[in-house]
């Protein structure tokens, strides 16, 4: 294995253990501040596509 390989699995390890603590937390990762916009839109649809549905 490679060292980009290797830096590559290192960055995972970390970004992976750093949601997990994120989660155990309730952390908020993702927010819209702009009411209107298709990102807030997308964000906050409960319905059908949105991060909060079901």
């Amino acid at each position: 294995m490679s060292n980009y390989e290797l830096q590559i699995r290192q960055t995972e390890q970390y970004y992976d253990e750093a949601i997990r603590v994120a989660e155990r937390e309730s952390i908020e990762i993702l927010h819209s501040y702009v009411p209107g916009s298709r990102l807030h839109e997308i964000i906050n649809n409960p319905i059908d596509s949105g991060i909060d549905e079901g």
